[in-house]
């Protein structure tokens, strides 16, 4: 783990124990979804940077009023931070962007001079602007305010596939930015499973009193990571594709998938091969290449492409 990472996890343990002085290791240690032995080296960690820490029968404590001590950022994890912080700036109409906005201007205050010198002489020559996504502020704050208080949604739906607006009740696991937009992953009582939906389809939003428990083990990570993007299918399907020589090197100087194999081949093609939770948005993808991609597996991906690209040139 980076050291980026491990400071941004101890600070975000102290504000955990803050808030949760009932949260014992256990707790903790699902919260973050590390084991207990690393949540004791954290807590000695904190104490040896003289934030003194007690177990105070049921969690954890701070045994007196403590602030953070100073910390030294490198160069990169400084614009690690501050790339964070933009990306959310940059969502306008969101309940992030204002906060985000403050963040920024806070972490410059955190910098050593000559860390915040750099960083400021980077303005203008670093982008860190992604597309905006076109939800409400008002959505996402309902969304992320029942995701914590544990509260069912009620909302009415537009779905793209079937092309029907429907009335679900939902019971929000997690929100998330992906792919440019904001979604919502829950249980929908409707189809009695687990669904993901994106936020601006949303046409009315309506918080409700009615509690929810989450699903034991749940984690958004693990159920997004065999999806191609953002949705699941039923069935995890290896998905085999043959790029030719003109377009292998742009496959191959990106990670598209975390277990994705590359095989190379002497006329400068590739075969390129991931196993993937639903095949609709990896289509998608295969299709964008035009035809300079080859689907060799499965037959059934094969037949969706072929059907695809007679439907276009009939068109």
């Amino acid at each position: 783990m980076s050291r980026f990472m491990r400071v941004a996890r101890l600070i975000e343990l102290m504000n955990v124990i803050k808030h949760h002085p009932d949260w014992g290791p256990k707790k903790l240690a699902k919260y973050f979804e590390i084991s207990e032995k690393r949540i004791f080296d954290d807590l000695n960690e904190l104490n040896a940077a003289n934030i003194p820490i007690v177990y105070n029968g049921a969690g954890y404590s701070f045994l007196s009023t403590v602030a953070l001590p100073p910390l030294q950022f490198t160069l990169d994890e400084a614009l690690a931070l501050l790339m964070s912080t933009k990306t959310l700036t940059h969502q306008k109409g969101t309940c992030y962007s204002r906060s985000a906005r403050s963040a920024a201007v806070k972490l410059l205050d955190l910098f050593s001079q000559e860390v915040r010198k750099h960083v400021m002489d980077l303005d203008g020559k670093i982008s860190f602007e992604t597309k905006g996504a076109t939800e409400t502020r008002e959505s996402l704050k309902t969304i992320n305010e029942a995701v914590v208080n544990r509260n069912v949604i009620s909302m009415l739906y537009y779905s793209y596939s079937s092309r029907r607006t429907t009335k679900r009740d939902i019971e929000p696991y997690a929100l998330f930015f992906r792919g440019n937009a904001w979604y919502v992953m829950g249980k929908c009582r409707l189809r009695g499973e687990i669904r993901t939906f994106r936020v601006n389809r949303i046409k009315r939003l309506t918080p409700t009193d009615e509690k929810f428990v989450y699903p034991d083990g749940f984690s958004v990570i693990k159920k997004l990571e065999k999806s191609w993007s953002v949705f699941s299918g039923e069935d995890e399907t290896e998905v085999v594709v043959k790029f030719s020589p003109r377009i292998a090197p742009l496959i191959e100087e990106h990670k598209w998938q975390p277990d994705q194999k590359i095989t190379k081949h002497a006329d400068g093609s590739i075969t390129f091969s991931t196993v993937v939770s639903g095949t609709l948005e990896i289509r998608r993808w295969i299709l964008s290449w035009g035809d300079d991609a080859r689907v060799l597996k499965p037959q059934s991906l094969k037949d969706e492409i072929r059907r695809t690209a007679a439907a276009v040139s009939a068109r």
